[in-house]
């Protein structure tokens, strides 16, 4: 699986559109699944930075997961968030 930052932001852009474009609501293989969309600062670049994740809500917290699929480094939002701690979140309705 191609992990490069071109080959995740192709993936990503859809899901993203998708988003938006439905209140939150995507479909495929993440239907039914509950998102959001984290803007973070790039760490090195200082340019916004857009993902979506999935997320659980445990005692009306929101959780995310920096996981990576189970890789042995984190997700690039991780090393941003602790680079630049303010972030925005974007949830369906």
């Amino acid at each position: 699986m191609d992990t490069s930052k071109a080959a995740l932001d192709a993936f990503n852009q859809p899901i993203i559109e998708e988003f938006r474009a439905n209140k939150g609501v995507v479909g495929g293989p993440f239907e039914g699944a509950t998102l959001l969309l984290l803007t973070t600062t790039g760490a090195k670049s200082g340019e916004p930075r857009l993902s979506p994740l999935a997320y659980l809500t445990i005692d009306d917290k929101m959780i995310i997961v920096g996981s990576k699929a189970g890789a042995d480094t984190n997700p690039a939002w991780v090393h941003n968030l602790r680079a630049n701690p303010r972030a925005h979140i974007e949830v369906g309705t």
